[in-house]
Parts: structure tokens; sequence; C-alpha cells
């Protein structure tokens, strides 16, 4: 049965080291940084992706990660899920649109392992990084690292 939940969409991890972090995964894996919010998160992205951001650090004082988000079809998908989360058990919260920076509304649960995770419908699509629609380049000239994609 087809449940309307599309792909992986953003992942929030912890780090102990902002500045370190995002030398890593920026200048080594070769992520593109598009965002700061005013809680001090960094937003990154690999080039080929059209959302605004898949990897979201945020300093702590413990590593690990926060969630896991999921996108899904479209906001009546993530209202039967949420139906659907909260007939099974599940505790379910809901995040307004903006808390993250360029996503729209979420609802997060935490699974029975104890892992959190995130399902939404909306995200900003700035579009591929470096590349043009009209006669584009094969990939852009200016990246680093390992040049990661999605």
């Amino acid at each position: 049965m087809k449940k309307g939940v599309m792909r992986p969409g953003h992942v929030q991890l912890r780090v102990l080291d902002i500045d370190e972090a995002v030398a890593h995964y920026r200048d080594l894996m070769g992520l593109i940084e598009m965002d700061r919010d005013d809680q001090g998160r960094v937003y990154l992205k690999g080039w080929t992706e059209v959302d605004k951001f898949s990897v979201v650090l945020r300093e702590a004082d413990a590593p690990g990660m926060d969630f896991m988000a999921f996108k899904v079809l479209s906001n009546e998908v993530l209202e039967r899920l949420h139906g659907d989360l909260v007939a099974f058990g599940c505790d379910v919260e809901q995040i307004p649109a903006g808390e993250l920076n360029g996503c729209g509304r979420r609802i997060r649960f935490v699974a029975p392992t104890g892992h959190a995770f995130e399902l939404f419908a909306d995200k900003e699509q700035p579009g591929r990084y470096g590349i043009g629609n009209h006669n584009p380049e094969a990939w852009p000239r200016d990246l680093t690292g390992m040049k990661a994609q999605r």
C-alpha cells in the first residue's frame, strides 16, 4: 500500500564544534552552505539537490542525530499520516513552518526504537547549485572536497 512518503529530506545532526563540523562537511565532503539561522544552525546541501538543504548542523554538548526527516507528497498526505501515527499510538508534535529556515510545517514522532523522525511536505527549492537552465555546464566549476551529490 502506498503511503505518500517520497524520500529522505534532511537530517539534523548535533556536533561538538560548529566551525570544525562546517569545515568538514563543506570543505572535505563538498556540501554547499546554504544558510545559517538565529539558533546557530547551519544548512547544507549537495550541488545536485533541488531542495534548499539536506543536512542541518547544530552545536551541542553531545554529538548525535536530532532527527531524520522524510518528504511527503502533499499537505493532505501529511495530515493523513499524522492521523495514522496517532492511531498507532505515537505522540506526534506539530512544528510550525519556518522553524527550520525554508521548510514548511513538520510533524515529529519518536519510533519505538527511540529515534526521532519528521515528515514534511514543503521546502524552498532554489534549484541545483552553480548551473543554469540554458546550455548548462555538466557541473559547477567551483566545487570543493568530494563534491558530494544526492
